[in-house]
């Protein structure tokens, strides 16, 4: 009896450890501007995500897709943040940092040429306009 009161104890604390550091489904992006936004990978971060966020809308990238866009399924991506890259003249606001196990961003706020990006939570972001 004693054996099995462990063997579902330690079930349980493995369940409850994969849900605390499980990836989200989806990597969230909340444009609260008057702008487009888009991400830039690869290794001269000048490969744009085919998944562009328009103004005033929340887009949702499925974690699969954000793996393949980073090229690897593990790890950390680099993404360079644009805004206007619907315009001749996009502007930069910064580099932000992926952990693909975690979901984890950082930095967790950044501010650049009038936009603020805000980490929200793992995977998820919110950008606003300054």
């Amino acid at each position: 009896m004693n054996c099995l009161l462990k063997t579902f104890a330690a079930a349980a604390l493995s369940l409850t450890t994969m849900a605390v550091f499980a990836v989200p489904s989806q990597l969230k992006t909340h444009n609260d501007t008057d702008f487009q936004s888009n991400a830039y990978v690869g290794p001269s971060l000048d490969i744009a995500s085919p998944h562009p966020t328009k103004a005033h809308s929340t887009n949702s990238v499925f974690w699969g897709v954000v793996q393949v866009i980073c090229g690897k399924r593990t790890g950390t991506c680099n993404a360079l943040i644009k805004m206007k890259t619907d315009t001749a003249s996009p502007v930069t606001i910064g580099q932000v940092t992926l952990n693909l196990d975690t979901g984890d961003i950082t930095p967790k706020s950044l501010t650049a040429n009038g936009f603020t990006i805000t980490v929200i939570g793992p995977g998820e972001t919110r950008i606003t306009q300054d």
